[in-house]
C-alpha cells in the first residue's frame, strides 16, 4: 500500500485523561452491562448523547435488534442434543445408530458455526431481550470517496471460570472440544457397529459431551462483570477519536464509528450492523477495537477458541496495521495469534476488509483479566488505551492518504 508520510503528531483530544472518565463512567457509574440488559442500554444512552453533543450536524443512527443473553444458548444446547444423540444410539439398532450417527455429525456443524459466531437456527424461538447499535457517521472536510468503521461493543460479558489464568490456555481442549467430540462421536455411533470396545469409547464421548454442556451453563452463571477493559476501553477509544475529527476531520475519508451490542453474548450487534451496511460498505477498511485496556496492543493474526473454528483478518486490513506499526514504531503493535471470539468472524463471514486490534499480557498472551470480576477500573493502563486510540487515528490517516483505494482493486 501506497501512501505519504504520516504526521506522528496527534490530536490532544487522544490524550489519556478524556478517556479514563469514558471508562470510568461506563465501568463504574454504569457498571456491569449484560446483553439485553438495562445497564448495555444505559451504555448506548451515554454515547448517544456524548456524539449528539460533539455535533448535532453529524448522521447518528440507532439500531435495535432482539438478542439472547448469553453464549450458552449456542454451546450448552448443542452439546447436550450431542451427548442425548450419541447415548441413544448406544441402545439402537443399526439404522437407529446411523441415524443418532449423523444427528451427532450434524451438531458438530453447528458447535463450529457457533464457536464462528454464526447465528443459530433456533434462536428465533429462544427468550430474547431488547439490545441495539449506534452508529455515527463523521463526513470528511471534502467529498467522501474512502471510509473506515470503527466497531467497539458496548456490552461487558459475566465471571467465567474457564477463562481464569489456570484454565484459559485449556479452552480449546474444554468448551472448544464439542465440535470434535460430535464429529468423532457420530462417526464411532454411525460405523462401529456394536463391539463392546466401540461402545465403551462411545459412552464415554457422549459423557463428556454431556459434561460439555453442563460446563458452558455453568460457565455463564457468575456474576456480571464492569467490563472496563472489556470493553470500555475500545468505547472510550472510538469516542476520544470522535473528539478529535470534530476538530480534525480527514480530508476525504468518512469514518463510522459503530458502538454494538451483544457481543459477549453471540455478537448479534455485529451481525445486524454487516447485514445491513456490509454490501454499501464492502469497500471500508473495518477495524473491530476491543480489550483495549492494559498490555501491548497487537492486530490480531488469527481469533478462536475452538481449534476447529479459527478465523482470520483480511490482508489488505493487515496491510494497513502493519502501515501504522511502520509509522508509528513508538505504539509498540504488532501481529498476534489471540485466544478469542469476537465481531471480527461476522464481518469476515461477508468477506469485508476486518482486522481485530486487541492488547495482551506480555507474560501469559492472553487478553488481561478476560471475563473475570477482576476486570475494573484498578486493572486499566491510560496508556494503552492512548496508544489504542492514536492507533485508529494512524489507521485512519493511512486510508486517508493512500493513493489507491481500495487496494485491492
Amino acid at each position: 500500500m501506497k501512501s505519504t508520510a504520516i504526521d506522528p503528531n496527534v490530536p490532544v483530544e487522544l490524550s489519556a485523561e478524556n478517556m479514563m472518565d469514558d471508562v470510568r463512567h461506563l465501568s463504574v457509574v454504569i457498571g456491569p452491562r449484560r446483553p439485553a440488559s438495562a445497564g448495555e442500554r444505559a451504555a448506548a444512552a451515554y454515547v448517544h448523547s456524548s456524539i449528539r453533543a460533539l455535533s448535532s450536524q453529524w448522521e447518528l443512527i440507532n439500531q435495535p435488534f432482539r438478542t439472547v443473553p448469553g453464549f450458552r444458548w449456542r454451546i450448552a444446547p448443542i452439546s447436550a442434543l450431542a451427548g442425548l444423540a450419541l447415548l441413544g444410539g448406544l441402545r439402537s439398532g443399526r439404522t437407529g445408530r446411523w441415524t443418532a450417527g449423523l444427528v451427532s455429525v450434524g451438531l458438530s456443524i453447528l458447535s463450529r458455526d457457533a464457536f464462528l459466531a454464526r447465528p443459530g437456527p433456533i434462536e428465533g424461538v429462544l427468550a430474547q431481550g431488547e439490545s441495539g447499535n449506534v452508529i455515527v457517521r463523521i463526513p470528511p472536510r471534502h467529498a467522501a470517496r474512502r471510509r473506515v468503521v470503527f466497531v467497539a461493543h458496548l456490552d461487558s460479558g459475566v465471571h467465567r471460570m474457564t477463562t481464569g489464568s489456570r484454565w484459559v490456555g485449556q479452552l480449546p481442549r474444554t468448551l472448544g472440544a464439542v465440535t470434535l467430540l460430535a464429529l468423532v462421536g457420530g462417526v464411532l455411533t454411525a460405523l462401529a457397529g456394536d463391539g463392546q470396545r466401540w461402545r465403551t469409547l462411545r459412552a464415554a464421548i457422549a459423557g463428556l459431551a454431556l459434561g460439555g454442556a453442563g460446563l458452558a451453563a455453568l460457565d455463564e452463571s457468575g456474576p456480571p462483570v464492569a467490563g472496563a477493559n472489556g470493553n470500555a476501553s475500545g468505547v472510550a477509544a472510538l469516542l476520544a477519536l470522535a473528539r478529535a475529527l470534530r476538530r480534525v476531520p480527514l480530508e476525504n475519508t468518512e469514518v463510522v464509528l459503530a458502538f454494538t451490542g451483544s457481543a459477549t453474548a453471540v455478537s448479534a450487534g455485529a451481525d445486524r450492523l454487516a447485514i445491513e451496511y456490509g454490501a454499501p460498505w464492502a469497500d471500508a477498511l473495518w477495524v473491530v477495537v476491543s480489550n483495549v485496556g492494559a498490555g501491548e496492543l497487537c492486530w490480531v493474526t488469527r481469533h478462536g477458541i475452538s481449534p476447529y473454528a479459527y478465523y482470520h483478518p483480511h490482508p489488505e486490513a493487515v496491510r494497513v496495521m502493519e502501515r501504522v506499526a511502520d509509522a508509528r514504531p513508538d505504539l509498540g503493535l504488532m501481529g498476534k495469534a489471540m485466544l478469542s471470539l469476537d465481531e471480527v468472524s461476522n464481518l469476515r463471514d461477508r468477506d469485508l476488509m476486518a482486522v481485530g486490534l486487541m492488547a495482551y499480557d506480555r507474560v501469559s498472551g492472553h487478553i488481561p483479566n478476560w471475563r473475570r470480576r477482576t476486570d475494573t477500573i484498578h486493572e486499566i493502563s491510560p496508556l494503552t488505551v492512548e496508544r489504542a486510540a492514536q492507533t485508529l487515528w494512524t489507521a485512519a490517516q493511512v486510508v486517508d492518504q493512500a493513493e489507491i483505494w481500495p487496494p485491492r482493486a
